[in-house]
């Protein structure tokens, strides 16, 4: 539940969020694109629990969904997953809860979904460890007498420093569709009762809205000179005090920022394969959308400003999902009035099957053309160690890719992805954006293999990239991972999986996380760190499911024990020490 960011390229998002300090958490909130709705005829109920067995170091995970319908076309439902680590270092607590609840309305001609949602997240920062030989030769400070701890290991803050991060929204998508009913076969007849009669779609008039509320605050109550001395130099929240003839200041970090927008999208289909030969669907849109930005108006933390914009956008979707050999999908979308005018989106992707060698392919093929206006919070922030205003040139990238997967001796699949970027934003060091005006190319080959001989399976991935300038984007040239496990039946009614997953990259330059910006940073030049391209993170784990319920047991970074691992997963912040962590699910599906 703490921000984290992919070391394969192609697997981040191709665009940062509206609200950047959010852009750790992506993939773990709530958003239209990646939630689910139900139709069922017994209530959903999925719960899930985990926990280690340390009070110092807590970690417990529990979340779960329950969804029902109430007669055929309505269903309700709640989903909730919340948090809580008390951090294996010092000053490194976290937690979160997000939570949904939804609903959705199917008939013949109308259809609804909606959903309102909340996610919180809270951080609590210590700048990584201090000094990188206790986890580098943590033999020289036990003096081989006992294994140090990792509470033990010096941080590079230790006054308290908190960022806490609010994300709520609300969806709303809902069309009509026009039609006709047409009676249903029943054997080798028709019948024309009103039961039997099939209603098929022709087109549909649809309307989607979003809206969203975001906040950052960073926040400590507690004055401390190594704010300066590890952030740099404070240019607000500065606090003079005077006691007689002695003045003094002091730093006590108050970075808000604040984020609304309202998105409404009015669209009209004409739907795929209301005939035979009616081969695909088409769909024409046009967007609105609202902006409000907060910051603070001066450095001396008095009054907010919020600056509003708005823009429309246009678009299309042509697309074909119910062929048996090709199907297709290619959209386009051009902002033509305000602050992102001049924005462009394309995109299309072509999947197809073919046989070949005695085989049965998957091919898919695709390609995206983005120019878009780089985020307002990485152009505009007022905070304690940074304060700007700049006006970032639009930011381009061109991407095409390929996928070819064999359904043979398990699945085998290759994938190659190349992408050439321009006016790439980055963090620097000290939590400045940036933007660099040359080309970037970025290229990628990946490839992997699941299967199952006997009670032995096994699945595998490896991938090589490229990034032509590593000082913006910097990446492991290789990375692998490994998943080797047994897997059988004991009594023919208890299901058991015991197995050991591995994770390795290559040494390179990694990020820093930067808590003054929540972002991912690039080291400096001249300090630079590799890290990895040394021991791989294994993790040992054993599962038992029976019908409706799984319990598992996994050993976290469980190779600690036969060999030496430094755990750095990035510069100065490491992976958790070896521990033991046991969890529990019930899965109730019809």
């Amino acid at each position: 539940n703490s921000p984290w960011q992919s070391k394969i390229f192609f697997d981040r998002s191709s665009k940062r969020a509206d609200f950047v300090y959010l852009d750790g958490y992506q993939k773990m909130m709530f958003t239209p694109d990646n939630v689910l709705f139900y139709n069922t005829k017994t209530p959903l109920t999925y719960a899930h629990y985990r926990k280690n067995f340390s009070d110092d170091v807590l970690e417990e995970v529990l979340n779960g969904t329950l969804s029902f319908n109430l007669g055929k076309s309505l269903n309700l439902g709640v989903s909730v997953d919340h948090a809580s680590a008390n951090g294996y270092y010092t000053n490194n607590k976290s937690s979160n809860i997000d939570y949904r609840i939804f609903g959705s309305y199917n008939s013949d001609k109308y259809d609804l979904w909606a959903y309102i949602a909340n996610d919180y997240y809270t951080q609590q920062e210590n700048g990584g460890i201090a000094d990188l030989s206790y986890v580098t030769n943590p033999d020289k400070y036990s003096n081989g007498r006992v294994k140090l701890s990792s509470l033990d290991v010096p941080v590079s803050l230790n006054p308290p420093l908190f960022n806490t991060v609010r994300n709520g929204h609300g969806y709303l998508s809902h069309r009509y569709k026009l039609g006709y009913y047409r009676p249903s076969k029943t054997g080798d007849e028709k019948s024309s009762k009103a039961d039997s009669l099939t209603f098929v779609p022709v087109g549909s008039f649809s309307h989607q809205v979003h809206y969203n509320t975001s906040e950052r605050h960073m926040i400590s109550n507690q004055a401390s000179s190594q704010w300066n001395s590890f952030f740099g130099t404070a240019v607000a929240n500065i606090h003079a005090s005077n006691s007689g003839d002695n003045a003094t200041t002091s730093v006590l970090p108050n970075d808000v920022a604040e984020f609304r927008s309202l998105k409404n999208t009015f669209s009209l289909s004409l739907l795929e394969g209301f005939k035979p030969w009616v081969k695909a669907g088409l769909s024409a849109y046009i967007r609105t959308e609202n902006y409000w930005y907060t910051l603070p108006e001066s450095k001396s933390g008095t009054g907010m400003h919020t600056d509003k914009y708005f823009s429309t956008f246009v678009g299309g979707e042509l697309s074909r999902s119910g062929g048996k050999g090709l199907n297709f999908n290619t959209k386009g979308e051009l902002a033509l009035l305000g602050q992102d005018l001049g924005t462009v989106y394309l995109s299309g992707d072509i999947q197809t099957k073919f046989r070949a060698l005695g085989s049965n392919f998957d091919l898919k093929v695709d390609g995206t053309l983005q120019n878009y206006r780089p985020a307002y919070f990485a152009m505009h922030h007022h905070g304690t160690w940074g304060w700007w205003d700049d006006d970032f040139k639009f930011s381009r990238r061109l991407e095409f890719g390929a996928k070819a997967e064999l359904n043979s001796f398990g699945k085998t699949w290759a994938e190659v992805r190349t992408a050439s970027l321009q006016n790439q934003l980055y963090w620097t060091r000290i939590g400045r954006a940036m933007q660099y005006s040359n080309v970037i190319q970025m290229n990628m080959l990946r490839a992997g293999h699941q299967a199952h001989v006997g009670p032995l399976g096994w699945s595998l991935e490896g991938a090589y990239q490229i990034s032509t300038t590593n000082d913006i984007i910097p990446l492991p040239s290789l990375t692998a991972r490994a998943d080797m496990y047994l897997d059988f039946m004991i009594a023919k009614v208890l299901q058991v999986q015991l197995g050991v997953e591995g994770y390795w990259h290559s040494a390179y330059k990694a990020p820093y996380y930067h808590a003054g910006v929540m972002q991912f940073v690039n080291q400096d030049d001249e300090k630079a760190t590799d890290i990895g391209g040394k021991a791989p993170l294994l993790n040992a784990y054993a599962n038992f499911r029976m019908r409706t319920t799984r319990f598992y047991a996994r050993f976290f970074n469980v190779g600690e024990a036969i060999m030496d691992n430094n755990r750095l997963s990035m510069d100065r912040y490491t992976y958790n020490p070896m521990h033991l962590e046991v969890g529990l699910v019930i899965d109730l599906k019809n």
